[in-house]
């Protein structure tokens, strides 16, 4: 056993996080842990580092036992990244620089012998302790993760994505009996993505994961942990085994409880039967039969109505006519910024009802392919024509609001025109409750701005929507809503996403950007990696 928790209680202001909740991780495991936004996911985390204590139950770690933890960036700093990574090897840095000193030694003084001996144990020390294997780990690390272009750069030179790669490449370099990973994926492209799921099979460490990107749990765990209103539930396999799993338990849940609340109602309806019969003819027995039955009420334990299934977001876009037959057409397009051109004599056609998505490298030009066919950037050279009758819906990756102080309510009922008391009824189904509405957007999160925006463009009538993004900084559930509302969608699609498990389960049609072209491709997504 690495880590234990034994009915483990947290809460915030005097409210419930999560009761009694117990798990234990033992050297070697595969975990997945999610749950909804603010269901305690990073408490838990923090509970197992011993960063956080609880209110109640116990947290036991092995002794001496190593944990390691990607939470947050590097402090960005007048340091080189090689020099950040190597310090994750104290004692092996430690005898390196000891064995410098000892080099330089050799060629000073007498005793030459017994310099040469001393050097000779402090290399077999080094030996021993990996020392050699330290900059193959480093190099195997760096390429994989492609930031060796990175590693003679100071720290405060890079973008807050490159520190956070950089942050995961130190903790995959120290060898930890436990990794807590925190959303591991987070600023990786696909080829990053792949090599981190190979090093996780292979690797020797217990982890845990925590993460959206349910491709990426299919590929790295063999058991998940859900967090689900206040409890720990364990599935054993993979998030796809969790997905069935935790169907056919609900199934089961249903079934108990209807069966159930049906023993509730016959005993209820018997104890009025025999108030009734002990009323009107003055008999005890059927009180005391009464009185039995009421006290085999109170022992039930009661099973919990499971939740309901209904979609939160709403069913569908609002019906509206179809758009003529062919919705875009690029002709001999291209596009440069500066010097980096990103698409050079582009021939492409969009048809109704078409569905989408747009993939390629990161910066190969993704979210200016979509802004180039909303007309929001114009081309260099070519033509770009829209369709005739479209209504247009468009959700930006980066989320920006004019009147920043405007709030929820104010910014969702001027684009609806809608009453204040249908407002908050529609935004209740888009998780904005009561005081909610009245947050102003500029502290909105990145999962709240993307809810407001699609409440947004579902009370409109679009037949050609574009989406950038869609499920950037939402929760699996959320996102499997966002599927099947896209999965009753019936008008023209264009979608740019990183989320390979929504790019598997959505689309056949894909707009490839490779070599400044774009080639428009049928099939299977995984066929096409």
């Amino acid at each position: 056993m690495l880590v234990q928790l034994q009915k483990v209680t947290q809460s915030y202001g005097g409210v419930p996080l999560f009761e009694e909740v117990s798990l234990q991780i033992n050297p070697g495991e595969r975990i997945g842990l999610i749950g909804t936004n603010g269901s305690g996911k990073s408490t838990l985390l923090n509970l197992i580092m011993g960063a956080e204590n609880s209110q109640s139950g116990t947290v036991s770690r092995k002794k001496n036992s190593s944990i390691g933890y990607l939470a947050q960036m590097p402090v960005a700093n007048e340091q080189l990244v090689r020099e950040y990574l190597l310090e994750t090897f104290i004692e092996l840095r430690k005898i390196q620089a000891q064995l410098h000193i000892l080099e330089r030694k050799l060629t000073e003084g007498e005793d030459l012998e017994k310099k040469l001996l001393r050097y000779g144990e402090k290399q077999e020390e080094f030996l021993q302790a990996g020392g050699y294997e330290m900059e193959s780990r480093l190099e195997m690390i760096t390429n994989g993760l492609q930031i060796q272009h990175l590693l003679e750069k100071k720290l405060l030179d890079l973008s807050g994505g490159e520190l956070t790669i950089i942050g995961l490449a130190r903790l995959l370099l120290q060898e930890n009996e436990l990794v807590l990973l925190d959303e591991p994926t987070n600023h990786l492209d696909a080829q990053r993505i792949a090599w981190l799921e190979g090093f996780l099979t292979h690797t020797k460490m217990a982890y845990l994961i925590v993460s959206h990107d349910r491709l990426f749990l299919d590929n790295t765990v063999e058991k998940i942990f859900e967090l689900e209103d206040g409890r720990l539930l364990e599935y054993k396999g993979n998030y796809s085994d969790y997905k069935q799993q935790k169907t056919e338990r609900l199934e089961r849940l249903r079934k108990d409880y209807q069966e159930q609340q049906k023993e509730i109602k016959k005993l209820r309806l018997a104890i009025r039967r025999f108030r009734q019969w002990g009323n009107e003819g003055d008999n005890e027995k059927f009180f005391k039969k009464a009185k039995q039955l009421e006290k085999r009420l109170e022992k039930m334990q009661r099973i919990g109505k499971p939740k309901d299934d209904k979609t939160k977001m709403g069913d569908r876009f609002k019906e509206t006519e179809r758009s003529g037959k062919e919705v875009l057409q690029f002709k001999r397009v291209s596009k440069s910024y500066g010097e980096q051109q990103l698409f050079e004599q582009v021939h492409l056609s969009l048809f109704w009802q078409e569905q989408a998505a747009i993939i390629g490298e990161n910066g190969a030009g993704k979210s200016t392919l979509m802004k180039l066919a909303l007309g929001l950037e114009q081309p260099d050279e070519g033509e770009i024509k829209q369709g005739t009758r479209l209504r247009i819906g468009y959700l930006a990756q980066v989320i920006d609001y004019p009147k920043p102080q405007r709030t929820v309510l104010e910014v969702f009922s001027d684009a609806c025109s809608l009453s204040e008391q249908e407002s908050r009824r529609i935004l209740a189904n888009y998780s904005f409750y009561r005081d909610d509405v009245s947050k102003q957007v500029r502290f909105l999160s990145g999962g709240e701005k993307i809810r407001l925006e699609l409440a947004k463009l579902m009370q409109n009538e679009v037949n050609f929507l574009l989406l950038d993004e869609p499920t950037n900084h939402l929760d699996i559930e959320a996102r499997e809503e966002i599927e099947e509302i896209l999965e009753r969608y019936t008008g023209t699609l264009l979608v740019v996403s990183h989320d390979r498990f929504f790019l598997q389960k959505m689309f056949q049609t894909f707009l490839v950007i490779e070599r400044k072209q774009i080639v428009k491709k049928i099939g299977e997504y995984t066929q096409l990696k």
